[in-house]
């Protein structure tokens, strides 16, 4: 029998997140930049942080809400969840899904692997190109599009956040000065003055932090592509398990496995 049950052939995909499960990450976000923000500051006393924060995260809310489409913010604060905390798609269960498709082609031929399931879309059309028998330059194409989109889904959220680093900084920056120039000279550069300048900057790398990751996720999604359409390539020349997880193995950048 074919694998019509998704659970004998999974592939973790979790880009579809519900926003209230968005909330945590916001708090952690917050709390993670109060801390940072009072240790890079010498400040002891939590309450003095907080107008600053207040400034900070509700300047750079504006200021995205002003840039960014909301659907679009909700979108990238979704891939933040769904790849930046909970990491993406393994290149593993990719390569270990296509070596039961090519054990389903071996023992029921094309049109078995044509009635397989998957919880991922990708492998969905993998099965389908390979019990069509399609030709090299359909599959191809159809790989080029897949990379297309990832490209597309990865960038509309990576452009919020770059964003958010930058505008973390500017608003902080401009409040400190702002409350540095409405005191005396002398008494103008403290640590409290600087909080909102250091708020943004702590922000920020959290930010860049973010943005670091979802670049490795980003270039991991890639490689699954690649395995999967790769896949139904060799597949169709030469159905061979063994050979077939030693190519697709390779296909795995080094600092990507595990």
């Amino acid at each position: 029998m074919a694998l019509h049950n998704t659970d004998e052939l999974v592939v973790q995909k979790h880009d579809h997140i519900e926003v209230w499960q968005v909330i945590p990450l916001l708090l952690a976000a917050l709390l993670l930049t109060v801390g940072l923000s009072m240790f890079m500051s010498g400040t002891q006393h939590v309450v003095d942080v907080v107008q600053p924060i207040i400034v900070v995260f509700g300047g750079t809310l504006v200021t995205l809400l002003i840039t960014f489409p909301l659907p679009q913010l909700v979108h990238a604060l979704q891939v933040a969840l769904a790849r930046g905390i909970r990491g993406g798609t393994s290149p593993d269960h990719m390569i270990r899904a296509m070596l039961k498709i090519c054990d389903v082609s071996r023992r029921e031929g094309l049109l078995g692997v044509a009635e397989v399931r998957s919880s991922s879309a990708e492998v969905e059309e993998v099965c389908h190109l390979i019990g069509d028998a399609a030709e090299e330059s359909t599959i191809q194409s159809s790989w080029q599009r897949r990379c297309t989109a990832e490209s597309a889904y990865h960038k509309l959220a990576l452009d919020v956040f770059i964003f958010t680093a930058v505008y973390a900084v500017l608003i902080g920056a401009l409040a400190s000065i702002v409350r540095m120039v409405s005191l005396e000279s002398e008494a103008a550069v403290t640590g409290v003055n600087v909080l909102p300048f250091v708020s943004g900057v702590s922000l920020a790398i959290l930010t860049g932090i973010l943005i670091g990751r979802l670049r490795t996720i980003h270039l991991k999604e890639l490689a699954v592509v690649e395995i999967a359409y790769q896949a139904a390539l060799i597949i169709l020349d030469d159905n061979n398990v063994q050979r077939l997880r030693a190519r697709l193995n390779s296909l795995v950048p080094y600092g990507l496995r595990g």
